[in-house]
């Protein structure tokens, strides 16, 4: 294709959104104006009284978790020498188009469950369902870092939120499973659908350049900004959404500060185990976040702390041991994982649903761990704890299933001529999508030709 590939099929899809955007959404009640009469026949604005259990509370974590998208991973995704600029503005691009198109999406899917067409509220709730979505995005962004073009990004970013937002909707619903931080939802989502991707698409980590994986210190520190970021705002990415609840969403704030606080430390102390006293960056950039990961399923559970520390610091412990040990294998066996979404989402979120099935086997009566109103389990009729871990169960298995069928399905319609492809040998190199000024193409050249890391 041409160079002009990119915004030609970005321009039309932005088109298709904008017009679908327009069908399938609504502000919601909250934020129309409703106007009274009075006695003289003047018209004034009736406002909307403060309330403590307004969406409205949540938009200081509505923006940490906007934050933890945009500055968190895109800071995180600069880790490359040659990739940071794509990193950062390809993470950028993705959070503009998904925050969007996750309303449509909504809609699509509550449409097709419910039997009639319903337009999807615009509200504060709503954005925040959109930052969990793009979240997974992201985490398959992460899987794909490096080679997966621009134009084959967008088509990710159509079909990806669909398939999670039917998931969602199957796992909430119809298997009465709550996630509130998304451990499967999100994380183990976005990671497997990756996964699938690179299957489908074919990518071989032989067929990458050594030297265009490597990084270096300013890039690796710019990396671990983006950790920082991820670290201090992810209680709200996880509590956002329970507005209506102070205590559990208190409870959910308390339970993954404990959880990510626990990562922390065992993330970084397993890296130096596993490296002779000394520490792997790569796995103090991701394996000290995997207890925000594991922690989502459970997090609003009435538990002592003693349980989000343990399950944080297994997570934290299992994620170091899986980019020291497992990511190589995976590799092996020609499965390619450009920035170890696997080690940091997909393992600690499927291990963090198992966690979470096990607590609910040894608590009695916890049907009252689960936040939501509307499942079942929270009525507490006949449901028994087996019963229960049994869904945690068919839930890990139906979103693996779904994330991994449709995002093979995706990386083999990628292939497709419309679709720009990366060569072999710019994999993880930004070169062909930046305008570099002549003196910064002469430095990098030199550099590379003298060894020098730039």
């Amino acid at each position: 294709m041409t160079q002009y590939t990119l915004p030609i099929v970005g321009y039309g899809t932005f088109v298709v959104v904008l017009i679908l955007f327009g069908l399938c959404t609504k502000l919601d009640g909250d934020s129309t104006p409703t106007f009274t009469e009075g006695a003289n026949g003047s018209v004034r604005r009736s406002p909307l009284p403060f309330s403590t259990d307004h969406m409205m509370g949540s938009y200081g974590m509505l923006m940490d978790a906007t934050a933890m998208c945009v500055m968190g991973f895109g800071f995180l995704y600069a880790f490359c020498k040659k990739y940071t600029w794509a990193g950062i503005t390809f993470n950028f691009f993705i959070c503009g188009l998904c925050f969007m198109w996750c309303q449509v999406c909504t809609c699509i899917v509550g449409s097709i469950f419910e039997g009639k067409f319903a337009k999807a509220e615009i509200n504060i709730e709503a954005m925040i369902g959109a930052d969990l979505v793009t979240a997974a995005v992201l985490i398959t962004f992460g899987v794909v870092y490096g080679f997966a073009s621009p134009t084959q990004l967008v088509i990710i970013c159509i079909i990806e939120p669909l398939a999670m937002k039917l998931n969602e909707h199957i796992v909430i619903h119809f298997l009465h499973t709550s996630d509130a931080g998304g451990s499967i939802l999100t994380h183990a989502f976005g990671a497997i659908f990756g996964l699938g991707l690179t299957l489908g698409m074919g990518t071989k980590a032989k067929n990458i350049p050594e030297e265009n994986r490597k990084t270096t210190y300013i890039s690796d520190s710019f990396a671990m900004v983006g950790t920082i970021v991820l670290w201090m705002f992810w209680p709200s990415f996880n509590g956002a959404l329970l507005y209506n609840d102070i205590t559990v969403q208190q409870r959910v704030v308390v339970n993954t500060y404990l959880a990510i606080c626990a990562s922390c430390v065992t993330g970084i102390l397993t890296s130096a185990l596993l490296h002779k006293g000394k520490f792997a960056m790569i796995e103090v950039q991701n394996a000290t976040l995997a207890g925000g990961v594991s922690i989502g399923m459970s997090c609003s559970f009435n538990v002592a702390p003693w349980v989000p520390v343990l399950i944080g610091g297994l997570a934290g412990a299992l994620s170091s041991l899986g980019y020291a040990k497992i990511a190589d294998a995976l590799e092996g066996l020609g499965v390619m994982d450009s920035a170890g979404a696997t080690q940091l989402h997909g393992i600690p979120g499927v291990f963090g649903a198992l966690a979470a099935g096990i607590v609910v086997l040894a608590t009695p009566n916890s049907y009252n761990q689960y936040f939501s109103r509307e499942t079942t389990w929270t009525d507490g009729e006949g449901v028994s704890t087996g019963a229960q871990f049994g869904m945690i169960l068919a839930s890990i298995v139906v979103t693996t299933l779904i994330s991994f069928v449709v995002g093979v399905l995706n990386g083999l319609l990628l292939r497709i001529p419309l679709c720009d492809k990366v060569d072999n040998a710019l994999l993880i190199n930004e070169a062909p999508f930046f305008e570099l000024e002549e003196e910064e193409e002469t430095s990098i050249e030199m550099g590379l030709k003298n060894g020098i890391d730039i």
